[in-house]
């Protein structure tokens, strides 16, 4: 059992263990060490961005401090200063008649986990809006990219704590649509990795090839798990997918839903090996992944360039690809 694993399992997970497929990675983004599960103590500073008059984006960033998350009992400290050094940045996306708060489970988790995670309210699809608006979606990828520019600014006092070369999107239904549309309609150059929960696809992808990852459950009944598919089949990149099975549209983001300490971990190992070139995050993740009837896990271009590997429980088996991904585009929905 990797250590990620066992100090997931101490917070009540269950996970699998097993050995991975060694075949030589892809070349990733080398950087710092790669973040821990839930080690430190969590900042949070409120920004009033806006991308004009009609787009005002409050923003809420989590960080890690100094201290420990333990020791804190999960709660946060307004304006604390950041960790010393540079620091991964995370853009998250909320999804319909939400709002960042309202994850902040999520949030947390990632800034205990040592990651600078930026997350704007979005005018047209958060909680309480008055001009709800599904189609704004599109705007939305707009609207991360900006919030990213805003806090690269050498005014912000978190711009020195950022470090431009590691940041990735992360999103969940709706801003699991947001993310995809990162990488595709609106593309971002500086996103270096993408991991989209139960998101819909948005488009063609464009661009250098990033690593992807794609978390939904089988029995979503808001967003269907074949659009879900769709996006991991149209993606030419490195990719993988975690299939949470009996999952619904929350799976993999709440605590009380099944499979929920199996996508953290596959969350954190993937985010470590795309962002900092661990190998050892990526050679884990397949058995983090992969618990039996829990959830199954798969991957394209992350253990070989030609190959397919999936796990359905705690042995790992590799068969030849048989798919090519299409890059002709889908509409966001």
């Amino acid at each position: 059992m990797s250590l990620l694993a066992a100090a997931l399992l101490l917070l009540g997970g269950a996970f699998s263990a097993s050995g991975a497929d060694t075949a030589e990675p892809l070349v990733v983004a080398a950087g710092a060490s790669p973040a821990g599960p839930s080690n430190h103590a969590v900042g949070v500073r409120h920004f009033d961005f806006a991308r004009g008059k009609d787009r005002p984006l409050p923003t809420t960033v989590w960080y890690p401090t100094r201290g420990s998350a333990r020791r804190t009992k999960g709660r946060v400290q307004s304006d604390a200063p950041p960790l010393p050094g540079k620091l991964p940045l995370i853009v998250w996306s909320h999804g319909f008649y939400s709002n960042p708060q309202m994850q902040e489970g999520m949030t947390r988790f990632l800034a205990e986990s040592g990651y600078v995670v930026v997350a704007a309210a979005y005018p047209f699809t958060k909680k309480d809006t008055p001009k709800f608006n599904k189609l704004d979606v599109p705007n939305q990828s707009l609207d991360a990219s900006f919030v990213i520019t805003q806090m690269l600014q050498p005014g912000n006092p978190l711009a020195g704590s950022i470090d431009p070369d590691r940041m990735a999107a992360v999103g969940h239904s709706g801003g699991g649509t947001t993310t995809d549309g990162l990488f595709t309609v609106h593309r971002d150059p500086r996103l270096k990795a993408g991991v989209i929960f139960a998101g819909r696809p948005a488009g063609t992808y464009q661009g250098s090839p990033v690593p992807l990852l794609f978390i939904h459950g089988d029995k979503d009944p808001v967003v269907a798990y074949e659009q879900g598919r769709t996006s991991y089949g149209k993606d030419p990149w490195p990719k993988a997918f975690l299939t949470i099975v009996g999952g619904e549209h929350g799976a993999g983001t709440n605590d009380a839903e099944r499979g929920h300490h199996q996508a953290m971990a596959t969350l954190l190992d993937f985010l470590t090996w795309a962002l900092d070139g661990d190998d050892t995050a990526r050679l884990r993740l397949s058995g983090d992944a992969a618990l039996d009837g829990v959830t199954r896990f798969e991957s394209v271009g992350i253990y070989s360039t030609t190959s397919t590997t999936t796990t359905t429980s705690t042995t790992a088996t590799t068969a030849p690809a048989t798919m090519k991904p299409s890059l002709e585009p889908v509409a966001a929905g």
